[in-house]
């Protein structure tokens, strides 16, 4: 099913993604998902979205210099900082203040800046040696970023401090902080023990996406929600919805469902909507994703023991109308309702473990479905 986001865009293709958002609430979205592309570019990159869905990203020009810019309303404005060789704009937060890096001409050297009020301002961490560059910007003013290549940084109220992830005993620093939220959730990734290892922030808490000793991971930026998004190379992204909710200790917290997304993300906002690029020779561009049809599913819970009749609570709403929202047990259709939303008691089939599914189907035919396993007695 293709869809036009905005007479700028041109529609890729729709993706479902199911998701955990609340402790008792299963959603699930299909997105529609959309090409980003400076006009005349060798190359686009998309690296974030403010709550306004304003993008800001970089772009390479047909002599290969690197150039910021802002998309805002189906329009392009290139940014550059005064007197810099190069500039890449990675943050922006709901004020339209950006962040990012510049170069000057002369040995390889790179600072971070902020734009406020239109005003350039270089950002260069003290304990810097070969450069600075700041990668995300909040409502608050708060910057993150990292320098040397090597230490994350936290920039706020003209003071600087240094935020590194644990490594193992002996290992040469290597934290990079790519984004954080209006709560101060900082997004990031660590290399240690041979891989990268993606993390995230909130408060004194610091989690990683998945296990030591799996596969590269980095989580690339959050949002006021607790959703994260990040990738395991160029094309494998995922999302992860709240992932703190549910949370009753360190020791036992389970790392976060990971669900495909089109291809590596880089940031997503409070409506969820996604950005990031596709690295590849034939498409060099940034996507954006908007969601087109959203599930919640209130009851029951993922992983429930219910007795019958259970309660099944669940709403709909998108682009579109909704047509209808199905119930599936073990691949059988027990239930359906034309419309938006219902809540009924329900006599299941008796068992554990049971696959048990809610769908739900626009007026277009777009489709999206939350999967649980449940137990019932």
């Amino acid at each position: 099913m293709r869809k036009v986001v905005s007479p700028a865009f041109l529609v890729l293709m729709t993706l479902t993604v199911a998701v955990m958002t609340l402790a008792q609430t299963s959603t699930s979205i299909a997105y529609n998902y959309a090409k980003i592309a400076y006009p005349g570019a060798l190359l686009t990159e998309v690296n974030s979205i403010n709550n306004s869905n304003v993008v800001v990203g970089s772009y390479l020009d047909s002599s290969s210099n690197s150039h910021g810019f802002i998309y805002r309303n189906g329009k392009f404005t290139a940014i550059n900082f005064p007197g810099a060789t190069d500039t890449e704009v990675f943050g922006i937060n709901d004020f339209g203040d950006i962040v990012g890096l510049y170069q000057t001409a002369g040995p390889l050297n790179f600072h971070g800046f902020v734009r406020h009020a239109g005003v350039f301002t270089s950002i260069d961490d003290p304990n810097a040696t070969f450069g600075t560059m700041a990668l995300g910007i909040n409502k608050s003013g708060e910057v993150v970023g990292s320098y040397d290549n090597a230490h994350g940084f936290v920039f706020e109220n003209g003071r600087y401090r240094t935020v590194d992830a644990p490594q193992l005993a002996g290992e040469t620093p290597n934290t990079q902080l790519n984004g954080l939220s209006n709560l101060g959730w900082i997004a990031g990734q660590v290399f240690t023990g041979g891989i990268w290892r993606g993390f995230w922030i909130a408060g004194k808490d610091l989690d990683f996406v998945q296990a030591a000793g799996t596969v590269d991971s980095q989580v690339t930026g959050v949002n006021g929600h607790g959703d994260i998004v990040g990738c395991h190379d160029a094309q494998a992204g995922f999302v992860s919805f709240a992932v703190e909710n549910g949370e009753k200790s360190e020791r036992s917290e389970p790392f976060p469902t990971q669900v495909p997304l089109i291809s590596c993300p880089s940031a997503i906002n409070y409506a969820r909507v996604v950005v990031g690029n596709f690295f590849t020779i034939k498409q060099p561009n940034g996507f954006l994703g908007v969601p087109a049809l959203t599930l919640n599913v209130a009851a029951p819970a993922n992983h429930a023991t219910v007795a019958n009749p259970v309660r099944v609570s669940a709403s709909a709403f998108g682009n579109n109308p909704i047509s209808q929202i199905q119930i599936w047990v073990n691949s059988k259709q027990v239930f359906h309702v034309n419309g938006k939303t219902f809540s009924i008691s329900l006599m299941l089939p008796t068992g554990t473990n049971q696959r048990f599914v809610v769908q739900a189907v626009d007026s277009k035919g777009v489709t999206t479905k939350v999967v649980e396993s449940i137990s019932v007695r």
